[in-house]
């Protein structure tokens, strides 16, 4: 309910499982590429001097796409109440239902990988387990891709859910300050541009002043680097919190954001390789991209989305098995890799390689899903919406007017 005694109306977009659901495929298929060099130590993936591998060197912007899907769906409800003047979501309450969602399949993944692969060096061991437990391998030049390579993006993403935390009251309080609700939301969206801009020329200033070796990795894999994506779909979801439910877009206005999203995609895909200064942002790009194609989604009209090759429900499907999916893969492939099981360091092998990886990683995942993330996720019942632990017996602290109704 918002200062003025109207309900903020909460849209559910269907299509942002499946594109969470795609970008994990993608990402497992580029891992496959990466994977299917020549056994001679040669740099070259597969099918270098082809358009083949303009696309599948590029699959690598599948993280951009989870970063920018994130920064929209967490900041929404801080939009929402900044622009509406409506009550602040907790914070608290925030942290308890990101650490239901991340940290049990996260934690058992880490322990099997960790004790299952890892010999040697007792020492090193466990500082490797103890940074990836706290999502600062982030900042470990040695050991940021160790056990588990993809997890690198979970401790960026954890990096930022305390950042938002941090900031979001803030940025709640000044934007109440404005009396107008246009001026909420210029100052919001002033807020995320900021950011992205800061992020930009962090970059900037690595690339040509420090001049950062690509090796580097904190630098250019860290929350710095990175939160040009997040602040992209920030900037999005001001936008759906100003609509206030309604579509500024028509058909026809979702469907040229779509073109205009994929029109830079291709555009940033062909020209990666050739472009200095495009390889610098490739990542920021992808992400515009990609922040079209969502706005498309969250800001025109829901009778858009028939046709639309998202709209289906095996896709939702494969994005609630997206985030198993995202942890296990690279596991499977580097163990089966390295015992020479089903999968090879063969170029010619790729497409088979590609194709069993995303067979086995799914039904792992799956698996994963209904054992661990799915009844993980019923934690989150034991967590009041501001993150107090819910009484277990609420009839015996309810009122005895209340005590009726709770029968």
């Amino acid at each position: 309910m918002n200062a003025t005694g109207k309900r903020t109306r909460a849209v559910r977009f269907e299509e942002l499982e499946a594109y969470r659901g795609v970008a994990a495929i993608l990402v497992v298929i580029f891992h496959a590429y990466q994977y299917s060099r020549e056994g001679t130590g040669q740099p070259d993936e597969v099918y270098v001097g082809t358009p083949w591998h303009a696309l599948f060197h590029n699959l690598d912007s599948a993280v951009a796409w989870f970063f920018v899907l994130s920064g929209f769906l967490v900041f929404l409800p801080f939009a929402r109440a900044a622009i509406e003047r409506d009550e602040r979501p907790s914070v608290r309450g925030f942290l308890v239902r990101r650490a239901v969602r991340i940290l049990p399949p996260y934690y058992l993944a880490l322990l099997i990988v960790w004790a299952w692969r890892y010999s040697g060096d007792i020492g090193e061991q466990w500082r490797t387990l103890a940074e990836h437990l706290t999502f600062t391998q982030i900042f470990d030049r040695v050991h940021i891709f160790w056990i588990i390579g993809p997890a690198w993006s979970l401790s960026v993403e954890v990096l930022f859910y305390v950042f938002l935390a941090l900031v979001a009251p803030p940025i709640c309080a000044v934007c109440g300050r404005f009396a107008g609700r246009a001026g909420r939301v210029a100052a919001l969206a002033t807020t995320c541009a900021t950011l992205i801009v800061a992020s930009a020329a962090y970059k900037w200033w690595a690339f040509a002043v420090a001049r950062v070796p690509d090796t580097d990795f904190p630098v250019w894999f860290g929350p710095a680097a990175k939160l040009d994506l997040f602040a992209l779909g920030m900037l999005l979801a001001v936008a759906v919190a100003a609509s206030d439910g309604r579509t500024p877009f028509g058909r026809r206005g979702a469907a040229s954001l779509r073109l205009a999203g994929g029109a830079i995609l291709t555009i940033s895909f062909a020209t990666r390789l050739e472009q200095p200064l495009l390889a610098l942002y490739f990542h920021t790009v992808a992400g515009l991209g990609f922040a079209l194609i969502l706005a498309s989604t969250t800001l025109g009209p829901r009778a858009a989305g028939r046709g639309w090759p998202f709209v289906r429900p095996a896709l939702n499907l494969l994005g609630a098995l997206s985030y198993s999916l995202y942890l296990w893969h690279e596991p499977i492939l580097i163990e089966l890799g390295g015992r020479g099981l089903l999968i090879r360091q063969v170029p010619s092998l790729f497409p088979f390689n590609a194709t069993l990886l995303v067979a086995l990683s799914l039904a792992v995942a799956a698996l994963a899903y209904v054992a661990v993330e799915r009844p993980a996720l019923s934690l989150r019942h034991l967590f009041t919406r501001d993150g107090r632990l819910a009484a277990r017996y609420p009839e015996l602290t309810a009122s005895p007017a209340q005590s009726t109704r709770v029968r």
